[in-house]
């Protein structure tokens, strides 16, 4: 295992207002909108983490309640192939079973061992990533770490989607984010962080 860190438009003239502020010809309420979303799901996933680790522990053989959050591209292709190749121990964790996992919203997410560490495939882009974010590389796959309360969210940032794997701080073991690392790499091809300076965007950017 090897980790290493990289580093308005004016009124016219004739005293109408222009209308909304535009730029590359979307209304700014789009942009905005655009920008929230992702910031939107990836606090959602760092919160639900401090809920699921502040809950009653439980068993492994319990169902585990996961709530769904906005993944775009949770039932695309290259989720899927990851979903597919999901071992049944992540660690030496067991998988968990989840409460209504048939449900098409928690496409793209499992879950193993108790406190769980959970798995969520196919979210948008957070503003975290920036082309000169801290990124920890754990076998051939880059990370972008976002630390919560009690979990700390790994969200894989150089494949056609980002998938976020969230760790309780009781969880000493890194055997199951360097196992998931591995799966990863093998299942989904690499590709650059960044070009031209800003993040390459995921198909539901």
């Amino acid at each position: 295992m090897s980790e290493s860190s990289q580093g308005s438009g004016d009124a016219a003239s004739d005293g109408r207002s222009a209308g909304p502020s535009r730029r590359d010809g979307l209304p700014r309420w789009r942009l905005i909108a655009a920008i929230a979303l992702p910031l939107v799901a990836i606090a959602v996933v760092i919160l639900l983490a401090s809920i699921v680790s502040s809950r009653p522990l439980t068993t492994v053989g319990d169902p585990l309640p996961v709530s769904s959050v906005d993944a775009p591209d949770a039932t695309g292709p290259a989720c899927a192939a990851l979903t597919a190749a999901l071992p049944e121990q992540l660690g030496g964790l067991q998988r968990r079973q989840l409460v209504q996992g048939d449900d098409p919203q928690l496409a793209g997410v499992a879950a193993w061992g108790e406190p769980a560490v959970v798995l969520r495939c196919g979210l948008p882009t957070p503003q975290e990533l920036t082309c000169s974010a801290s990124i920890q590389q754990v076998d051939q796959v880059a990370w972008l770490p976002l630390a919560g309360s009690g979990a700390t969210t790994y969200l894989a940032v150089d494949r056609s989607v980002r998938v976020a794997l969230t760790i309780p701080d009781t969880e000493t073991n890194t055997g199951p984010w360097q196992q998931m690392s591995q799966i990863i790499a093998a299942t989904l091809p690499v590709r650059p962080i960044c070009e031209n300076g800003v993040p390459v965007p995921v198909t539901g950017d």
